[in-house]
């Protein structure tokens, strides 16, 4: 008899850890995300669906996959972005939460501010703790083609960690204080007036925009 429970332990942890693993995504170079009007019945392969539950956007559904050649690629309401200097992120990080912050870049600075990603925002912040990494990503197919997001890659638990009922931590201080003292003067001569956080009492300030939203993965 303990052979058959010995069984149904190791069968129920196998199971346990294949749902686990169907509940994050891995992140790739290439990002298509697909508004959708409603929660989908079920994903393609490949694609997996979020739902804003913070932000600007709270309540919209967005289909995703890391894949470009998806055929949602070409649709209207489907922007594709490219990882900058994949080079200077050499390992993607599994995540559940795409904390999606839109930047708004200067147009006459835009070359220089790619130049400054790859230089020093990836190696910075791209790797700033493994739960958690701002990435930088440009659209380059879609209705919001030309422009630039930070992605904060997260998962819930990490999340939770460091934005404990949505306010900054002592830990997001620690992280992200050596990165908003050494690089925030230049990162701000890159950034539309405005469109960034400035209030000095968040932890990550200039690296929040002011126009994001928070993208949770749906459990299948």
């Amino acid at each position: 008899m303990r052979y058959v429970v010995a069984a149904l332990v190791g069968l129920s942890l196998t199971l346990s850890t294949t749902a686990h693993a169907q509940e994050v995504m891995q992140l790739g170079p290439v990002l298509v995300v697909t508004v959708v009007d409603a929660k989908p019945e079920r994903a393609g392969a490949g694609q997996q669906v979020f739902m804003a539950d913070r932000g600007g956007r709270k309540g919209q559904y967005v289909v995703v996959t890391s894949s470009a050649t998806n055929s949602q690629a070409a649709g209207a309401t489907s922007t594709v972005y490219n990882l900058l200097s994949p080079k200077t992120v050499p390992t993607l990080p599994q995540v559940d939460v795409l904390g999606m912050h839109y930047l708004k870049i200067r147009p006459e600075r835009s070359e220089a501010f790619e130049r400054f990603v790859a230089e020093k925002l990836h190696p910075t912040v791209g790797n700033l703790r493994p739960d958690l990494r701002v990435l930088y990503y440009k659209a380059v197919k879609g209705a919001d083609a030309g422009n630039y997001v930070a992605l904060f890659a997260l998962t819930k638990v990490s999340r939770d960690k460091y934005w404990p009922g949505g306010s900054d931590s002592d830990d997001l201080r620690a992280a992200f204080a050596p990165a908003v003292k050494a690089l925030r003067p230049e990162l701000a001569t890159y950034l539309v007036e405005g469109s960034y956080a400035t209030d000095p009492k968040l932890a990550a300030a200039i690296y929040e925009s002011r126009e994001w939203t928070d993208y949770v993965l749906v459990s299948k």
